[in-house]
């Protein structure tokens, strides 16, 4: 994969620590910034997914919910839930 040089610009405290690890881990500072991008980008990536299907799966159960406070007026006074549990029992 072609790669492409860029110019950042790192507080020296932050500098220093990136160079360090990078001695002591034998890595290059390209490597370590390349791999941080990219465990940061998927974090963030499976953060907006899971908060997502949080955000369904409480619109779901209000939904539920709602349908549930609707589902009388059945024969017999029954509730939805009655009413299909006796059906899928003739089955």
């Amino acid at each position: 994969m072609p790669s492409k040089k860029i110019n950042i610009t790192i507080p020296e405290k932050n500098l220093k620590e990136i160079n360090e690890f990078c001695i002591s881990e034998k890595v290059t500072k390209s490597w370590l910034i390349r791999e941080a991008a990219s465990q940061y980008i998927t974090g963030v990536k499976k953060n907006r997914e899971l908060e997502k299907k949080k955000k369904d799966m409480e619109w779901a159960a209000k939904t539920m919910e709602k349908l549930r406070g609707k589902s009388n007026g059945f024969t017999d006074g029954k509730t939805a839930s009655e009413v299909i549990r006796e059906f899928r029992e003739k089955r």
